[in-house]
């Protein structure tokens, strides 16, 4: 269930796999760099000089965790990582324990100032997840000079494909407007809508067991 793929396109043979140890830096610095301009990503880490930085060590602690429950994967075109996604598996919380401290201290130490700010954004994302067992996609990202081609949503769609040989429901957050109607091409629906304090809104959107 949870191995490789390889995809024939078009001559090339590119590969979803799960993220391994020696990818995450890698990979970390390419989510951190898809996400240089995200509206979340920016409410979280303001100054715009340290936001790369700052984001991948954020990208390395969350890909550590998935990594270690089978749930990260990396989209390998030439044997060069171009795209990656972050999920939690069904009854699992990718920011619990260590993890979320980790997390934590790192926002705390960006922005000493906004604390209360920031943990009241955190609580009413953690309030709205729903309860139901479900795939949750934490994160995908794509080299910024391959957007457009297809990579995000073949990565997307091969966890979809795990959900669904289980059955199993999947829900994400998006802080992009623009992305809401690719996920909606991919069997997503919008849920619910909330309102970071002095920040962005993010859509939470549900695909239904198949």
């Amino acid at each position: 269930m949870w191995g490789s793929k390889i995809m024939k396109g078009t001559g090339v043979a590119t590969e979803i796999r799960p993220v391994e140890a020696h990818d995450v830096r890698e990979l970390s610095l390419l989510l951190a760099h898809a996400f240089e301009q995200d509206p979340w990503m920016s409410w979280i880490f303001q100054e715009p000089k340290f936001r790369v930085t700052l984001a991948q060590a954020w990208m390395r602690v969350e890909l550590g965790c998935a990594a270690e429950m089978g749930t990260s994967w990396a989209f390998l075109d030439k044997g060069e990582i171009v795209a990656g996604t972050i999920w939690a598996p069904p009854g699992r919380d990718l920011h619990e324990g260590d993890t979320f401290r980790q997390l934590w201290y790192l926002v705390l130490g960006a922005n000493p100032d906004r604390g209360a700010e920031l943990a009241e954004g955190l609580s009413m994302i953690g309030e709205t997840h729903p309860r139901e067992p479900h795939y949750y996609l934490n994160t995908v990202g794509v080299k910024p000079d391959l957007v457009g081609r297809g990579h995000g949503g073949a990565i997307i769609q091969y966890t979809l494909d795990l959900a669904d040989q289980t059955r199993d429901a999947c829900y994400l957050e998006s802080s992009s407007l623009r992305n809401v109607p690719l996920y909606q091409r991919l069997g997503f629906e919008v849920v619910n809508e909330i309102v970071m304090p002095n920040g962005p809104t993010m859509w939470s959107m549900w695909r239904s067991a198949r």
